[in-house]
């Protein structure tokens, strides 16, 4: 349970926003759906999601939308769009209660959505991807985007972004066909570098709509770049390696191995510390973790689970003593900064420099698979460069 929420930080759920330039297909949607252009745009981001088996999330509270969102994507317009196409029968839609920081609400394509736009399709070419009006986003604390001061340091970076974007968005990003699909998601998307609160918080580069990155992990193998298959590269224990990092100590080989608990939910408690700002907080969300449950058999939000759960974090801290000072210290978003740094220089020498499309995943990288050497040396070299030690990486 984090003390913010930001949609683009969950990937079980894809941000709803304008991929597609809407010209090509504006009379057929209107015809077929009686929607207006924010209606059509919600209507191709369900169809997409469809595929990736994710649902669209949305905010149905107006302080959320501000002056730096896409002119279609409004309070009104977007609430509206979405209660008409739920009146329809055409989409699921979940909403959420007033208030309710730790998720949006949501919709879902129906199956006669999904044939309706697959026969608009069918007679379509391929949908030109729309540019995005702002690469670079500062957010404030409670997830709505700010005004803020150009720099030339934006400018250039900026200028990176845009690059990276021509690159990824000429490509063909796909999974794997499926007979019985007309049209797949296009995985291809800009990107833009969202910041939380201020530009030394945060700085990941977030797809702006159905993409590689919201595509399930284990759907992530059959991804293929301009029709070749991929590997994914991630950097081991990332942050926690990090944190080691910046005291010039060395971690061990696996960071989340803790003497007499399960390590998929030790993983989850580290994790948890470094980005709670309180422990109380980290506690809360360990122990209504769904991991309490298959893990231990533990009922999770349970007085047994807390208890749990304070142990868990006992023991994360004196495995892990030496840096026990920055768990639970609001660490995460300075750290995520240095790792978004780490990622535009992989970038800039996989896909400006070298000429291979380079995918981000946060702390992971998704290349061609005949360019994993590439990868893993540009990897180990922005970790170094950032850093100053070197940050071991494997396949995912």
């Amino acid at each position: 349970m984090s003390d913010v929420y930001y949609p683009e930080q969950d990937e079980r759920q894809i941000p709803l926003g304008v991929k597609y330039d809407l010209k090509p297909v504006w009379a057929e949607i209107n015809t077929a759906f009686d929607t207006d252009a924010t209606g059509a745009a919600i209507v191709l981001a369900a169809f997409e999601a469809f595929f990736l088996g994710r649902p669209v999330s949305y905010s149905r509270n107006w302080n959320y939308y501000g002056a730096h969102r896409h002119p279609l994507i409004t309070y009104t317009k977007v609430t509206r769009a979405v209660d008409q196409l739920e009146a329809k029968g055409l989409i699921h839609h979940y909403r959420q209660l007033p208030g309710y920081l730790n998720w949006q609400s949501a919709f879902e394509a129906t199956t006669e959505l999904v044939a309706m736009v697959q026969a608009i399709l069918e007679e379509k070419p391929r949908l030109r991807l729309a540019p995005l009006t702002q690469v670079t986003i500062l957010r404030d604390a409670k997830g709505k985007p700010v005004d803020y001061r150009r720099t030339r340091a934006i400018d250039r970076q900026d200028q990176k972004t845009e690059a990276f974007n021509e690159a990824i968005t000429s490509a063909n990003i796909a999974l794997p066909t499926q007979s019985n699909v007309v049209a797949l998601p296009n995985l291809a998307c800009p990107m833009a570098r969202i910041y939380n609160r201020d530009f030394n918080r945060g700085g990941r580069y977030y797809a702006r709509g159905p993409s590689w990155q919201n595509t399930p992990k284990d759907n992530r193998r059959g991804v293929t770049i301009n029709d070749e298959p991929t590997v994914e590269l991630d950097f081991d224990g990332m942050h926690i390696a990090m944190l080691y990092a910046r005291r010039g100590l060395p971690i061990s080989e696996d960071c989340y191995a803790i003497d007499g608990w399960p390590r998929k939910l030790a993983k989850v408690a580290t994790l948890t510390l470094i980005n709670a700002t309180t422990q109380r907080k980290a506690q809360e969300s360990i122990a209504h973790n769904g991991l309490m449950s298959s893990e231990l058999g533990v009922e999770p939000g349970s007085a047994e689970a807390k208890i749990k759960a304070t142990a868990l974090i006992k023991a994360v801290k004196a495995r892990h003593v030496a840096i026990a000072d920055s768990l639970h210290s609001d660490a995460g978003a300075s750290l995520m900064r240095d790792d978004s740094d780490m990622a535009e220089i992989v970038m800039t020498e996989m896909t400006l420099r070298k000429g291979i499309i380079a995918l981000p995943i946060h702390d992971s990288f998704l290349v061609p698979v005949s360019k994993r050497a590439d990868l893993e040396e540009a990897m180990i070299d922005a970790a170094h460069k950032v850093t100053g030690s070197r940050l071991t990486v494997s396949e995912k």
